[in-house]
């Protein structure tokens, strides 16, 4: 039912979904509340400074484009190569072309919970001649997890689950892919992770992508995405490291979480603020060891 369902609504005109958007948007604040306390809570940590107003309306921003890009997800589902380069201007698409000595060799491609990210991944099959992946976590619901993976998969795009992102890596470093993830999720009890400073807290990230990338050899991009209005977005690349071996994994995974909050600090009402990143202290996770062996079987980036 549940499939049938989003198959319907992908067939709607983007204008009905949108409108259909902006009813949902409203529920989620005002009836159901959806984790209300949470979206305030990591504003007003993260911009200390700012008035209630503001964080008020940051916070209606941001379940609009909550909604805005679950709908879009929905729709990207039947749209053709065309519609993607439309909507996403990619400003500097050449860093790829670059970074993979025109498509030799794989690169790891780290994104954050902001804009569309997957139609990000639409938009890179239609710009670039070699294969792509993508590191997912399973979703809770069997059909919304088909459907995901469906849409995803639909210009073929591999999907790589999260579980089995290292020996899926290794086992096809030969192959020259673009290596797609999502890096700014909390990690579990049990991840190796580095901790830094990020949005005023002290934030572990996974270690699993910086770790991979010095095993490999394969260079690392960053991807921000920034809603420019409604369906329309610029996505703009930047080199991370061409030389993984030459840097520390901290650094990689420093120079990310940088990143990650000058396009958040950009664009604030466009991030995954309802996404409860902080619901384990840092300490308690176990920080990355650089005496220890690379343990990345489960350290890839969930999804939401």
């Amino acid at each position: 039912m549940t499939r049938k369902l989003y198959q319907l609504l992908a067939g709607l005109p983007l204008a009905w979904l949108y409108a259909m958007s902006s009813c949902a948007a409203f529920l989620l604040q005002h009836v159901f509340r959806y984790r209300r306390k949470d979206v305030k809570q990591n504003l007003e940590q993260a911009f200390p400074d700012w008035s209630d107003a503001t964080i008020k309306a940051t916070r209606k921003n941001f379940y609009q484009n909550l909604c805005d890009t679950a709908f879009e997800i929905i729709a990207g589902s039947r749209q053709p190569l065309t519609f993607f380069e439309q909507r996403i201007k990619v400003i500097n698409p050449e860093l790829l072309a670059d970074l993979s000595e025109n498509g030799q060799q794989s690169v790891f491609v780290m994104l954050a919970h902001q804009g569309n990210w997957e139609w990000m991944l639409h938009r890179a099959a239609a710009l670039y001649d070699m294969p792509m992946a993508f590191v997912y976590k399973r979703l809770h619901s069997q059909a919304a997890d088909e459907f995901s993976l469906q849409a995803r998969q639909r210009f073929g795009a591999t999907a790589i689950e999260m579980r089995d992102t290292a020996r899926n890596i290794i086992r096809h470093r030969r192959t020259p892919r673009l290596i797609y993830m999502l890096a700014d999720q909390s990690p579990g009890l049990r991840e190796r992770v580095h901790i830094t400073e990020f949005l005023n807290r002290e934030t572990a990230f996974f270690s699993g992508a910086a770790t991979l990338a010095r095993a490999t050899g394969f260079p690392v991009a960053f991807a921000r995405c920034q809603r420019r209005k409604r369906g329309h977005f610029e996505v703009e690349l930047v080199e991370i490291t061409r030389d993984p071996a030459s840097v520390e994994e901290t650094w990689i995974l420093e120079r990310y979480a940088e990143l990650t909050e000058t396009a958040i600090r950009a664009c604030p009402d466009d991030w995954l603020w309802s996404n409860r990143r902080w619901k384990h202290q840092a300490p308690t996770a176990p920080t990355l060891d650089k005496s220890a062996p690379p343990d990345t079987d489960n350290q890839s980036n969930p999804e939401s």
